[in-house]
């Protein structure tokens, strides 16, 4: 097996241009769904008011998007293996892009709800598709760091959306609007110009790539398949078989918990830097408050690189996804019983770390595993069950919130999920280290020489 793992990488300077062509489209397209995700959070400072919505009406809100998104996902990630990235994405930007901006229109609570929910179903498939992509381009080693790079677009955005949405709040009121539905409609349009260029721009490929040679194409395709080779001795042999397969639903249960302090930070950050007025007596305007979000994003882009920076270079294995995972979790836990803003922006920080640098260590070990129809759709579920983390979190982190009056007890509880997770991924690979020899490959993890199985 590690022969052939070793057999599967590819040049450097292939795996390079690879990278360099593909990253700058992706990044930019993942920044944009964050920013049009997340931006309801930015909304909900003043939007919550004027429409006479309770946190936990907002919490709901925002899990609605989630509730579409699960409905579709798994459907959505096997037309774009039919139909290719380059028609399916373009297809999702494009109405994503309307449905944001017609939010702009909003004027009740339940209105919002409806159009959550069709965010959530015009945005479905769009980040599975993105890792069912990049496996049609890299082999597994290489791969981890185009994840990577694509994964600083979760706090980029962050970092970005949190001084553009509250900057716009502020100062910008087209049609005598209130700023935050000038802020919808405006961040809608990018996503609608962004699938015209991917129409243009984006390749289904390597054979379709005229800016490879013959030689690299032939060589990604050689690896490719070799990894193809291996994970078809694994996989289940159909997209029916793999939504019932325990390994996709150990990796949804895994991603569910990692995506629970994503789901924290991005909708409720803005709110619990606002309660700092009430916790600490200070007083921030609306754009302090984006620009004091924006830190954890900020040092989490930098983490992102490092880390998978590291796993490059090393096998990929569950522990890459079970350090940040734990320490964030436990950075959670502890951020709202400290002492000062200082202190909880440190401890948030440290947690938005854990929370954003596995990702693309995790999205790397469901592919050892899956492949062809089942690859689409084992990938699929997987980010379905995590997603319903940001169905259920957001109303459950609000209704908690209006019970307690603090979001101390929310905090908690994501904070026990994470460690859930980081828990689960290792008993996952030791299972693997010690299964007996008579149970059938279809029944176990595929093992590799660094004993990462998953």
């Amino acid at each position: 097996m590690n022969d052939t793992l070793n057999a599967a990488r590819i040049r450097p300077q292939t795996a390079r241009k690879v990278i360099w062509h593909l990253a700058p489209l992706l990044i930019l397209l993942y920044v944009v769904n964050q920013m049009d995700r997340a931006n309801v959070g930015y909304a909900a400072l003043t939007m919550n008011h004027e429409l006479g919505m309770s946190v936990s009406q907002f919490g709901f809100a925002a899990g609605l998007f989630y509730a579409g998104y699960i409905l579709v996902a798994v459907p959505s990630n096997l037309l774009l293996a039919r139909f290719g990235a380059r028609l399916w994405m373009t297809r999702i930007l494009v109405t994503w892009g309307i449905i944001a901006s017609l939010t702009a229109f909003v004027d009740s609570a339940h209105m919002l709800y409806v159009l959550r929910f069709l965010l959530g179903i015009t945005e479905s498939g769009f980040f599975p598709g993105m890792v069912l992509y990049v496996t049609f381009w890299l082999p597994r080693q290489e791969r981890v760091w185009l994840m990577s790079l694509l994964f600083i677009a979760i706090p980029l955005s962050n970092m970005l959306g949190a001084p553009i949405s509250t900057f716009v709040m502020e100062h910008v009121h087209i049609f005598g609007w209130p700023g935050w539905r000038s802020m919808f409609f405006i961040e809608g349009l990018p996503a609608i110009a962004l699938g015209v260029a991917t129409f243009i721009l984006m390749k289904n490929r390597p054979d379709e790539a005229s800016w490879l040679t013959a030689d690299e194409r032939a060589e990604l395709n050689d690896a490719l398949a070799m990894e193809q080779q291996e994970a078809q001795r694994v996989s289940p042999k159909s997209a029916w078989s793999a939504l019932v397969d325990r390994r996709v639903l150990a990796f949804g249960l895994i991603y569910f918990g990692i995506n629970i302090g994503v789901v924290a930070l991005s909708f409720f950050m803005p709110q619990i830097v606002a309660e700092f007025s009430r916790t600490f007596a200070v007083n921030y305007s609306v754009l302090q408050i984006g620009l004091i979000t924006a830190i954890p994003f900020a040092v989490s882009a930098l983490t992102i690189l490092s880390w998978g920076h590291y796993a490059r270079r090393t096998t990929v294995s569950a522990w890459h996804v079970a350090v940040p995972t734990a320490i964030g979790g436990l950075s959670f836990a502890a951020a709202l019983f400290l002492s000062s803003p200082y202190e909880v922006m440190a401890a948030f920080t440290l947690g938005a770390v854990g929370v954003y640098t596995p990702h693309a260590s995790f999205w790397q070990l469901p592919p050892r595993y899956l492949s062809n129809a089942a690859a689409a759709a084992g990938i699929g579920l997987i980010n379905t069950i995590g997603t319903l983390a940001g169905f259920l979190g957001p109303y459950a982190t609000g209704w908690l919130h209006d019970v307690t009056g603090s979001y101390r007890v929310p905090m908690l509880g994501v904070a026990a999920l994470m460690c859930m997770s980081a828990t689960m991924v290792v008993l996952i690979e030791r299972t693997s280290r010690t299964a007996p020899p008579s149970v059938r490959p279809s029944e176990l993890p595929e093992r590799h020489a660094s004993g990462s199985a998953i």
